[in-house]
């Protein structure tokens, strides 16, 4: 049995696309929790008229996609049927064979996580995300985002982490690494979780049969600057929670020097508001590290890989690719 989790913010104009492509799977062997985030838009009047199939857990604050799942995480663990927990956003529409393929990437018990092929939901042809990597010096980097799919990320393969708007996890790894981590709110959580599972010994399989459509942006927060100062600040929770102290100080240069790059290219190709922004989330991260400091013990103390197969996954820094396509909107 699989359980769909999916978080809800005023969705209502998406819901009822990305629900019918649900009932349209040919696998049919999964329940689907909707958890709303104080929507105000008439969300769950919605869910409750036209598919009443599906279970609701209602906040009366917006809690954030971290809270939100973790409460569909924790409702799906109380059934001892469910083996597998989806998470998927609001704003995708999957192709009807979307979950079975996703189950198929549990090639082996190494595999904890497994990814699919997300597309652009306005132009099919381009692509949003087919799993997340992260460089060296901790820049998040989403596959292919932007680019026209010419199969050129059609191998079936183990990569870095999933992105968790369209994400398959088996039970265990809940059970064993915990949630996601609510201090992060909103953005790069899910690399977080994808680089706790690597630690954890869990592999991520990407199936690009799998495929889904997604509106990036669409379940963001509605104030343009307030991604960038959450994914600056949560860049430096994952850094200092999960990179082993060697590879940490190993790398710190990089993690310094790209920030300031980042800055640099907010100002000179963005607006100065935006860098002020970005600057201002970085400091939050930097003030706010002693939230970190019990979970990074944690997450260390039950490490099942060495450092150098994490340095083997992460990407090689470059920093003469100006063109950043950083994991900025959901």
């Amino acid at each position: 049995m699989i359980s769909v989790v999916i978080p809800n913010f005023n969705g209502y104009k998406h819901l009822e696309v990305c629900l019918a492509s649900l009932r349209n799977q040919t696998l049919k062997n999964f329940i689907v929790i909707v958890v709303d985030n104080g929507s105000g838009d008439n969300s769950v009047e919605l869910l409750k008229k036209h598919f009443p199939e599906i279970g609701i857990i209602s906040h009366k604050v917006n809690t954030g996609f971290a809270g939100a799942v973790n409460d569909g995480i924790i409702s799906s663990l109380d059934d001892k049927n469910i083996s597998h927990i989806v998470l998927l956003n609001n704003d995708i529409e999957c192709e009807p064979n979307f979950l079975e393929e996703l189950l198929n990437g549990f090639i082996d018990e190494s595999v904890g996580s497994a990814a699919c092929k997300m597309l652009n939901f306005f132009k099919r042809n381009i692509i949003d995300d087919t799993g997340d990597f992260l460089r060296k010096g901790g820049l998040t980097i989403p596959r292919g985002f932007g680019e026209e799919d010419n199969g050129q990320y059609d191998k079936p393969e183990f990569i870095f982490s999933a992105c968790a708007g369209a994400a398959m996890y088996k039970r265990e790894v809940f059970e064993k690494a915990g949630l996601f981590d609510e201090d992060f709110f909103a953005y790069l959580e899910d690399i977080d979780f994808g680089f706790r599972l690597q630690l954890y010994g869990y592999k991520c399989f990407y199936n690009p049969k799998s495929v889904c459509y997604h509106i990036r942006g669409a379940t963001t927060l509605n104030k343009s600057y307030l991604p960038t100062f959450y994914s600056e600040r949560n860049i430096v929770f994952l850094r200092y929670k999960n990179y082993p102290a060697g590879l940490l100080l190993k790398y710190f240069f990089h993690f310094t020097f790209g920030r300031l790059r980042r800055l640099y290219i907010f100002a000179r190709y963005y607006s100065f508001s935006l860098s002020i922004y970005a600057l201002k989330g970085y400091l939050s991260g930097v003030l706010k590290l002693y939230k970190m400091v019990s979970k990074r013990r944690l997450i260390h103390k039950n490490k099942k890989v060495s450092n150098e197969y994490i340095k083997s996954i992460l990407l090689d820094v470059n920093f003469s690719d100006l063109k950043i396509k950083e994991k900025s909107l959901r």
